[in-house]
């Protein structure tokens, strides 16, 4: 038989029954996966975070293992990993309340968007999509999250968090309520 390139004694292979190969991108990816799930299972943020920040965007990940990536980011402070699987989640939710069924922690995403000021639209997007899923705030997040809107000067905002903390029977600590009461000094309207 003759070559495809018609060189003397070099045969060809034969492509046409030939299994079809990966491609290189899916199969580093696929490798990614793998290293993310044992990052989580070893409940190694930094390996879950390497790992997932070096995963395509357009890869399919399932639903809970982007909840439980973000839970993991969000607790040891890798905070735009942990929004970032949030959005992704979002993106392939049937809703906000299939992230909850997924087993998202809305309320540490929430803190953890609160700890960078460049987060704080994150930290509204976030917690946007807690009320629309019906998730009770918890104190800790809820008071970051009005000391970011205060550090911005949103203080309509932080004061509709603050109520939102009195509707749900929640006590927001007296150093949360003084800084509510010292931005009417700085905004006598709110006075």
């Amino acid at each position: 038989p003759r070559s495809a390139t018609n060189t003397p004694g070099v045969v060809a292979p034969n492509t046409h029954n030939a299994a079809p190969r990966a491609e290189p991108s899916r199969m580093a990816d696929d490798d990614l996966v793998a290293r993310l799930r044992r990052g989580l299972e070893a409940k190694d943020p930094s390996a879950t975070a390497q790992a997932f920040v070096s995963i395509d965007p357009v890869t399919p990940l399932p639903l809970p293992l982007l909840a439980a990536t973000s839970n993991l980011l969000s607790l040891h402070r890798h905070n735009t990993a942990a929004y970032s699987a949030f959005e992704r989640g979002l993106a392939l939710a049937d809703g906000p309340a299939a992230l909850v069924k997924a087993g998202l922690n809305f309320n540490a995403l929430l803190y953890a968007c609160c700890r960078e000021p460049s987060m704080l639209p994150s930290a509204r997007t976030a917690w946007r999509v807690l009320g629309e899923a019906g998730v009770a705030p918890e104190l800790p997040p809820l008071e970051k999250y009005i000391g970011s809107l205060l550090e911005s000067q949103s203080y309509d905002d932080a004061f509709g968090v603050f109520l939102t903390a009195i509707d749900a029977s929640l006590s927001p600590s007296l150093k949360t309520s003084a800084a509510l009461v010292g931005c009417c000094a700085a905004e006598p309207r709110l006075a």
